[in-house]
């Protein structure tokens, strides 16, 4: 790999680190930047890109969640307990990030072999290894059953589940979302997503996974070495520093300013429950 310069059958690469924002950059901005991304990697004015990126505290929803009977009361739930609940654009279902959660993002020109819908998860998963590999950590993928946001890209050791991947395709270009529960208790963060649904669902009708929550574990539980995510972060840097014929670490290109700022305002129109005093605990009759 390291001959060839190349990595994930790119050469040409662009770093991004969002895993230091300050709390005003959110979930949504996220989004919206890996829509960005999208446009530029598809139109040529950026290669192929990675981007890590961490948020304190939060809940991303799927559209199913978004739609259970009662979610006012799961995402009311999730408020009160100092969590911020977003509605994601790409599939899948509830998942927590925090602190203790990194966050990756590979943006990829949809030309020859990435065209394929398959190809970008197996990029994922074929990343997330080589990065775990100095940890001696054995991944495997499949659906992790009883675990919150299931799906046949799990990524799990030893049966619990540590990570989950989804994706985006715009023109010309598909962004690969995988989430990795690198410190702390997997369970926890299980116990929440569950907790949600207990308030959410209110009607047979309402579609949801059953949460088992120790089929879920952090990274340094199912290797039993204490990992931070600064660290993977490191070393996900090194990686393409090392494997890469060009890279490039520039946070923005001036086009991408507007275009990011449309996105953002989209993807916030898409999260209603924002401006919904109920959801942050401001009750209409208690103001003066």
């Amino acid at each position: 790999m390291s001959a060839n310069n190349a990595i994930l059958g790119q050469t040409n690469w662009r770093l991004i680190d969002h895993t230091r924002k300050d709390r005003s950059f959110t979930a949504l901005h996220s989004f919206a930047m890996d829509d960005t991304l999208c446009t530029s990697v598809g139109n040529g004015l950026s290669p192929a890109t990675i981007r890590a990126w961490v948020h304190p505290d939060t809940v991303v929803l799927g559209n199913l969640d978004y739609k259970l009977s009662n979610v006012r009361e799961g995402i009311r739930f999730l408020s009160d307990k100092g969590y911020q609940t977003y509605l994601r654009v790409s599939g899948g279902a509830a998942v927590v990030l925090d602190s203790g959660v990194l966050n990756l993002s590979l943006i990829l020109p949809t030309m020859d072999h990435f065209a394929d819908l398959n190809a970008g998860y197996d990029a994922m998963v074929d990343l997330v290894r080589q990065l775990l590999t100095p940890y001696g950590a054995q991944v495997d993928t499949g659906e992790i059953k009883g675990s919150y946001c299931p799906g046949d890209y799990d990524i799990s050791i030893d049966g619990r589940k540590f990570g989950g991947l989804a994706q985006r395709r715009r023109k010309g270009a598909v962004a690969v979302q995988a989430f990795l529960l690198v410190e702390g208790l997997g369970s926890e963060r299980a116990n929440l997503i569950k907790n949600f649904y207990q308030r959410a669902v209110r009607l047979p009708s309402d579609k949801h996974p059953v949460i088992i929550p120790d089929r879920v574990a952090s990274l340094s539980e199912a290797i039993g070495k204490h990992i931070t995510c600064d660290r993977l972060q490191t070393d996900l840097a090194e990686l393409f520093r090392k494997n890469s014929r060009k890279l490039v670490e520039t946070q923005f290109f001036p086009e991408e300013i507007m275009e990011f700022a449309s996105n953002l305002e989209r993807i916030q129109e898409r999260n209603p429950h924002l401006t919904d005093p109920y959801l942050s605990g401001r009750h209409p009759s208690t103001e003066h």
